[in-house]
C-alpha cells in the first residue's frame, strides 16, 4: 500500500498530471481521497484534511513533494499518537 508522499504522487499520476502541481488542484481533484500515513494504513486522512493548517501551495518535482510533506505527515501521526490520555495529560498537566 502506498503512503505518505508516495500516496500523493501516486493521485498526481492516476490524474495523469506532471509537475508542478498546486495544491489546490489536488484538493479539487482528489479532496475526498483518502490516503494512507503509514506504511501499516493505521493513520488514514483525506487529501483535504491533509493541507488543512498547512501553507504549502504547490510542488515543483516528487522531491519537493517528498520534503514538503514528510515533516507534514509526520506531525499528523504524532498528533494521532498523542491519544485521549495525552491530550487529557496536556490540558491539566502540561504535557505534551
Amino acid at each position: 500500500m502506498a503512503h505518505g508522499a508516495d500516496a500523493i504522487h501516486g493521485l498526481i499520476e492516476e490524474a495523469g498530471w506532471s509537475y508542478p502541481v498546486t495544491v489546490r488542484r489536488l484538493e479539487r481533484q482528489h479532496a475526498l481521497s483518502n490516503v494512507a500515513l503509514d506504511p501499516n494504513g493505521k493513520y488514514m486522512i483525506m487529501v483535504s484534511e491533509l493541507f488543512v493548517n498547512t501553507d504549502i501551495k504547490r510542488f515543483e518535482s516528487r522531491e519537493d513533494l517528498e520534503a514538503k510533506l514528510e515533516p507534514l505527515i509526520e506531525a499528523e501521526i504524532d498528533s494521532r499518537r498523542t491519544g485521549i490520555l495525552g491530550r487529557i495529560k496536556g490540558a491539566f498537566i502540561g504535557g505534551r
